[in-house]
């Protein structure tokens, strides 16, 4: 038991380090920069260096040394917590729903989607299919479900947690990678938005800042498209898997919108 507490510790530490302390640490880097430096010298290390041979004599002694680091690695970390509390404010709204208080800036948003998607020379063939939420990112996981039910009758909010429990893990493994990347890029727009206000007063913090949210929102679409078009696959290729695990007979080998409907009815609790 010792050893495995141990083990879970390091784990944990590791965890601590890799996902919050060091990105804190770069954070508080680029603010000090921000305090210190200016627009028009923005690489200028005489400050820098001017900052730490003041501070320098008080370090000296060790328990000044231990209270210094001990309040960089908490203020690092509380960077850490920021980000990934943004990082959650992202994915939300990224997928939504949007909260309440932000319910009519999300139907404008919506409806200006909608608008442009209509006026495209290349619109949706099925208006369903048109834009119906404030972002790309929802629309393309709620289009999971109107293609599932449109060609099985099947509800995939109601079926993915049954079908998940019974997915093989070679199945599992690339769905959750592509959740994983998901979240990666939710906290890489989150740091982005937090240097972001750095820019302000260096303007190196801007610029970094808006590359990781670029490259955040580009890499968040990218893995909200694979999460959605593989759980839309495990229902293609799974119609014996899901036929067993509620008892349906397969006509031709495929589950009908009859069949879809019994067994949202029954996952519904007859509700």
């Amino acid at each position: 038991m010792g050893g495995f507490l141990t083990h879970l510790a390091d784990k944990l530490a590791e965890k601590w380090l890799s996902l919050l302390v060091l990105p804190g640490l770069l954070f508080l880097a680029a603010a000090s920069c921000a305090r210190l430096l200016r627009h028009g010298a923005p690489f200028d290390h005489r400050p820098l260096t001017a900052a730490l041979r003041h501070a320098g004599p008080r370090l000296h002694e060790p328990a000044s040394a231990v209270l210094a680091l001990a309040g960089v690695l908490l203020a690092a970390a509380a960077a850490g917590l920021a980000a990934r509390c943004l990082a959650a404010l992202v994915q939300r709204l990224w997928a939504g729903p949007w909260p309440a208080w932000a319910a009519p800036p999300a139907r404008v948003i919506t409806r200006s989607r909608r608008s442009r998607a209509a006026r495209s020379p290349e619109p949706p063939p099925v208006t369903r299919y048109l834009p119906d939420r404030p972002t790309w990112i929802a629309d393309r996981l709620r289009l999971v479900d109107d293609r599932v039910h449109a060609e099985y009758g099947l509800r995939i909010a109601l079926l993915w947690p049954r079908l998940w429990l019974a997915l093989p893990p070679e199945q599992r493994a690339p769905v959750d990678a592509a959740r994983t990347a998901f979240a990666e890029a939710a906290a890489l727009t989150a740091w982005g938005l937090l240097y972001l206000p750095l820019g302000l007063a260096w303007w190196p913090a801007g610029v970094a800042g808006l590359v990781a949210a670029a490259a955040g929102v580009r890499q968040g679409r990218a893995g909200a498209a694979a999460f959605a078009d593989l759980a839309e696959a495990a229902v293609d290729v799974n119609q014996q898997l899901i036929a067993g695990l509620f008892g349906l007979t397969l006509r031709d080998g495929r589950i009908t919108p009859d069949d879809g409907a019994r067994v949202n009815d029954r996952l519904n609790k007859g509700a």
